[in-house]
């Protein structure tokens, strides 16, 4: 019997067990099985996991926020370039700090992310503790040996440490235990949890948005140019998803279609978020929050998206200057006093009273930094091109390009045409003239410049250049390309020196001064500048070394809108050869090109023409090697390109006429507004936001006291006379067509002449009340008790709705005067 007991209990125990493991598997269809790790393959682990070393020395309590920064200032050396910052950044806030090349924004991110904290001059500094921090850095480029698709998935830590835990919990499930079912179930949920099942998708989004193939993933890193390794280090960031978010320039590097891409997940993204950019249209999709640094100082504009902020920076820039504009009438109305009756005895008292009152006005009449400051003004003039003949460099029959790309991630020039990514391609560069280059990403267009400029050698064909040639290439990476460790004003000097032995350090100053490199600044070593400030020394030898032809890769990338609008001015004038390489479209239709060279499947095609909308195609969104080759002649592929090529002409065609018609129109409407004036005031492109700042900030009242700088006009004494003359006889032509004219019926005729009869009256009213208005707001600065602010604002804006109704009325009655003249005469002439 106890035999038989024990058999069954073995035989029970064997069911259970077997029930169990069925169960498992019913449950669990996928457990048991080494489907999922084969499916789900662990990238190498990256022992630099991203996290800034000096960034423990800021983990503190923060009170909520992800970054508490009190009174801070920060700076290089004894440059205080940002000071009494106090900002607390809190989680899910998407900010973007933008300003001026070497305002500070990048060294305040270096700060805050403990890259360098010795940056940090004053304050202090709160990192929430423990938090995932993600910091792409302008110059970071990931040059890995490991696959584009390993890399990226390097710092993908939860998801690393999820499929470990499970692969692990695979390996030691051998028996179906309750422990080891309970582990699985745990590391299949951490799995989901962290988007495991999900992550290729996300992969393939992160690089397809960025530019890449699917061919390109088991690519090696080294592989690509510095560009697009600066890509795989941004795809790499947004994969780990930290929690906060911090990007300096990200879309550097990046076409107009990665870049929209980058905005949108910017935009999206769940966590905190610090970028730095110049890119508006980056700003306006990724950021609710704006801080701006001016003049020292930073404004902070929260829950503000960027079209937003620009009204609020007027706004407040508008309150600043009308108080500003109050001040400066009280104190002269005040100094009037003093000048008039300080002498007098019997004034004595009242006299010295507002002298006190002065003293004290002028210790608070000071505009705010952020007013004051205009960014510096940029004044760029590139060197008069020396003589060249007609065709200063040509290619004829080229094939260039690189083959490999050894250990130490050198680019090896091909040697066999057939690897080349440009295969025979013609090309004259004709002198004055301006190319811009077009095409996808990675068909070449760097490496055509290359080319030309001889520093790539051809694998076949030729390259033929004038004895007088002159070139001067600006690359996308020049910038970071100089010598860190020699000062600026040094570099510049010598650099300029190479063509002019007699150049003197005080030449390189003036013109790095025109480029807002003033002081100190032109005297730190190059490695201590920001990225923009890197890019202006670089423009700097630019200006004072004379070139005929002129090669520019990206100009854009690092400068701010000042700098780009001062280079297209250098450039109007420009009198040499230039060709482009941008993705910024404005910066391209601003240059007004005479040729376009578009760049794709190995060939260069060259038409004499501007640009159209065709040539912003969203095909053109590119990756890293050639595309297919040409098609045959007769092909149904070579009609669909003749026929887009006629479609492209046609659309130059277009916009040539529409051009034409718009420039006609320009003309007729200057004809107009100098026939109307004989003196016309022109407000120059630059100052335009100054003037619409300082106009819209005072009451129209208080204008005259605003000193706006304008650039006068004036005509010759003969055209002021044909002016005249025309006015002479539009006037009397309009008088002979007043005689001419049939009268109104009588009970227009009345009606007419009953609010002509009125409005005298009140016009005078209206005067009065405006004037009346416009005292009160002189007054209101020196009455008891003052009135606040937004009273004072309030009656400002009284006073401006008084005098615009006054003035309304004003021509209103103008009006009535020639109507009721030119009623009188109709009457006149029918009796």
């Amino acid at each position: 019997g106890l035999k038989m007991k024990c058999i069954m209990l073995a035989t029970m125990a064997a069911a259970a067990l077997l029930l169990n493991i069925e169960a498992f598997s019913l449950t669990h269809p996928m457990r048991g099985t080494r489907k999922l790790t084969q499916r789900f393959v662990s990238a190498p682990p990256n022992t630099n996991t991203g996290r800034p070393a000096g960034l423990s020395e800021l983990e503190g309590y923060t009170a909520g926020a992800v970054i508490a920064l009190t009174d801070v200032a920060v700076g290089v050396a004894d440059n205080t370039l940002i000071s009494k910052l106090s900002w607390d950044i809190l989680p899910n806030q998407r900010w973007a700090i933008v300003g001026t090349n070497g305002c500070g924004k990048s060294t305040l991110l270096k700060a805050i992310t403990g890259t360098a904290t010795e940056l940090i001059m004053d304050g202090t500094v709160k990192v929430k503790k423990g938090v995932r921090l993600g910091y792409l850095e302008q110059t970071a480029v990931s040059g890995a040996q490991t696959s584009v698709k390993d890399e990226v998935m390097s710092r993908m830590t939860e998801y690393q440490d999820a499929l470990a835990e499970l692969e692990l919990a695979e390996a030691e499930c051998t028996e179906g235990t309750d422990c080891e079912l309970d582990r699985m179930d745990k590391a299949y949920a951490k799995f989901d949890e962290v988007g495991g099942y999900t992550v290729d998708a996300r992969v393939s989004s992160v690089l397809g948005g960025l530019g890449f193939q699917t061919s390109d993933y088991d690519q090696p890193c080294d592989s690509f140019s510095g560009g697009w390794q600066m890509r795989i280090g941004l795809a790499r960031l947004l994969l780990s998803e930290p929690e906060l978010l911090i990007l300096d320039e990200p879309t550097n590097h990046l076409d107009a279609s990665a870049r929209r891409w980058l905005g949108t997940y910017v935009g999206a993204y769940e966590g905190t978020v610090v970028l730095v950019s110049h890119d508006t249209e980056m700003l306006r999709a990724a950021c609710n929050s704006i801080a701006e640094v001016r003049g020292g100082e930073v404004q902070l504009y929260k829950t503000m998206g960027y079209e937003k902020f620009l009204i609020e920076r007027d706004e407040r820039a508008q309150r600043a200057l009308a108080e500003y504009a109050a001040m400066e009438r009280e104190r002269a109305a005040m100094q009037d006093f003093v000048d008039r009756m300080g002498a007098k005895a019997s004034k004595a008292t009242q006299a010295q009273d507002r002298i006190k009152k002065i003293q004290k006005l002028d210790e608070k009449m000071k505009l705010p930094s952020f007013v004051e400051a205009e960014g510096g003004k940029v004044h760029l003039s590139l060197a008069d091109p020396p003589p060249c003949g007609q065709w200063p460099v040509a290619l004829s029959s080229a094939s260039f390009g690189y083959a490999s790309v050894p250990m130490d991630g050198l680019l090896v020039p091909a040697t066999d045409p057939s690897m080349c990514v440009i295969k025979e391609a013609d090309l004259k560069i004709e002198k004055g003239k301006r190319y811009l280059i077009r095409g996808p990403n990675g068909a070449g267009k760097s490496t055509l410049l290359k080319a030309l400029t001889g520093a790539l050698p051809l694998a076949e064909g030729s390259r033929v250049e004038d004895d007088r040639l002159n070139l001067g290439f600006f690359a996308q990476d020049l910038a970071q390309e100089l010598p860190q460790d020699t000062p600026a004003v040094k570099y510049v000097t010598d650099a300029v020196r190479r063509f002019d032995p007699t150049a003197s350090d005080t030449v390189a100053r003036t013109v790095m001064g025109s480029l807002g490199l003033r002081g100190e600044k032109a005297t730190r070593p190059i490695g201590t500048l920001s990225g923009g400030e890197k890019a202006r020394v670089a423009m700097a030898t630019f200006c004072l070394t004379p070139h005929n032809v002129l090669l520019l890769d990206e100009p854009t990338n690092h400068l701010d809108q000042e700098a780009i609008r001062s280079l297209l001015d250098a450039l109007s004038r420009y009198k040499g050869a230039v060709l482009v390489v941008s993705h910024d479209r404005p910066f391209c239709e601003a240059v007004q090109c005479t040729h376009v060279a578009y760049v794709a499947g190995g060939k260069i095609a060259v038409e004499e023409r501007s640009l159209c909308d065709a040539d912003w195609s969203e095909t053109d969104q590119g990756h890293r090697q050639t595309l297919a080759p040409a098609p045959e002649e007769g092909s149904p592929e070579a009609e669909a390109l003749r026929a887009k090529a006629v479609m492209v002409a046609e659309a130059s065609r277009v916009a040539e006429t529409e051009a034409a018609a718009a420039e006609e129109k320009a003309r007729q409407e200057d004809l107009k507004a100098m026939t109307s004036s004989v003196r016309v005031v022109y407000q120059p492109e630059p100052e335009k936001e100054k003037k619409a700042v300082f106009e819209g900030a005072v009451p129209d009242f208080m204008k005259a006291s605003v000193d706006v700088s304008k650039e006068k006009v004036h005509y010759s004494a003969e055209k002021v006379a044909a002016d005249m003359a025309k006015l002479a006889k539009a006037d009397a032509e309009q008088k002979l067509a007043k005689q001419k004219s049939k009268p109104l019926n009588k009970k227009a005729a009345k009606k007419l002449y009953e609010e002509f009869e009125g409005i005298e009256e009140l016009v005078e009213s209206l005067e009065m009340e405006a004037t009346r208005l416009e005292q009160a707001v002189l007054d209101s600065k020196t009455i008891k008790p003052r009135p606040s602010f937004k009273e004072l604002t309030d009656l400002a804006t009284r006073a401006n709705g008084a005098r615009r109704e006054a003035d309304q009325k004003m021509e209103r009655w103008m009006e009535l005067e020639d109507l009721v003249e030119t009623q009188r005469a109709a009457e006149a002439a029918a009796s």
